[in-house]
């Protein structure tokens, strides 16, 4: 476990949180090993004003430590089907945040909208190049999900790089020879994420080295039409690479033509990379303004906090 706990502390280092760590055992009562190791445990160091829970099933016993208890909702749609399945416990916390802007209500609580967020000042916008490959970073498919899997989703569109005059390099966790062989087949480049994306340093290289993202959605997200957009593309955009990704959903305020290109069919992805390599620059810039005007964690997370803890 020490060993573990140190390499999650290098990994928060560079960015000075490397001492603002507390480890548990999730389902059990973890002093006696905390105890063993040295660790401090949350009722040593509490109680805390607010608890911000990304993991749906936290053991009750650690809200004892928090004055004010939310939720966010990462998963939106397929978190409210797994809870409707029995999947996760009820959600008794104090507010409910949900990153999908259709959220609706669950049980008679309301969800309230958040953006997702990207922390800009360690995504500065670095000038990209055209005919750099355009890239994605992704869990290819897991045995209790291969119907709800980005496979499934990639499916209609595994030829793209048959219509498109440009490079196309996924770091996909695949675990299986021939499903790469399959997918290099239409013309992709797959690299192991766990070789090439080991630190957090190693990520953001290989994004500001792309010329933006092209990813497909895993089939829910698009079927439940909820607005989804993933953090990993806010990354993108941030860095000023313009984004090719499935639409999934009607949105208030994502656009589907400027910088971040929202498609619905295969015409529509061929249609968008036609666009932004005819106006890469402009396309770029686009990308950064959306980040800036929407995504930025100051303000995300400024307007979280004020209502959660309110």
């Amino acid at each position: 476990m020490i060993a573990k706990v140190d390499i999650l502390r290098a990994a928060l280092r560079p960015f000075g949180l490397d001492n603002n760590l507390v480890v548990d055992f999730l389902g059990e009562d973890p002093t006696h090993q905390l105890r063993e190791a040295g660790l401090p445990s949350l009722e040593t160091l509490g109680p805390f004003d607010l608890l911000v829970d990304l993991r749906y099933d936290l053991p009750q016993r650690l809200f004892l430590n928090f004055r004010r208890k939310v939720l966010i909702n990462i998963d939106p749609g397929l978190y409210e089907q797994a809870l409707a399945g029995g999947g996760y416990p009820q959600p008794t916390h104090d507010l409910l945040f949900s990153i999908g802007e259709s959220a609706g209500k669950y049980n008679g609580r309301n969800w309230i909208y958040t953006q997702p967020c990207v922390y800009l000042d360690e995504w500065p916008f670095v000038e990209g190049a055209r005919d750099a490959p355009w890239t994605t970073v992704a869990h290819w498919w897991t045995p209790d999900t291969y119907y709800d899997s980005k496979r499934e989703g990639f499916k209609p569109f595994m030829s793209i790089p048959s219509k498109v005059d440009t490079r196309f390099e996924l770091a996909l966790s695949i675990g299986d020879k021939e499903e790469q062989e399959r997918i290099e087949s239409y013309g992709f480049t797959v690299h192991d994420p766990y070789k090439i994306l080991t630190t957090t340093s190693a990520y953001r290289t290989f994004i500001q080295k792309s010329a933006g993202e092209f990813s497909c959605a895993k089939p829910p997200y698009v079927k439940l039409q909820t607005a989804w957009v993933s953090d990993r593309t806010l990354c993108y955009l941030a860095t000023g690479r313009p984004c090719i990704v499935q639409n999934t959903g009607p949105s208030h305020f994502l656009p589907n033509n400027k910088g971040l290109h929202r498609f619905s069919d295969f015409n529509g992805a061929v249609k968008a990379f036609e666009t932004v390599l005819a106006n890469y620059e402009s396309e770029s810039n686009e990308a950064r303004v959306l980040a800036e005007e929407f995504f930025d964690a100051h303000k995300v997370c400024g307007a979280l906090l004020a209502r959660a803890l309110g």
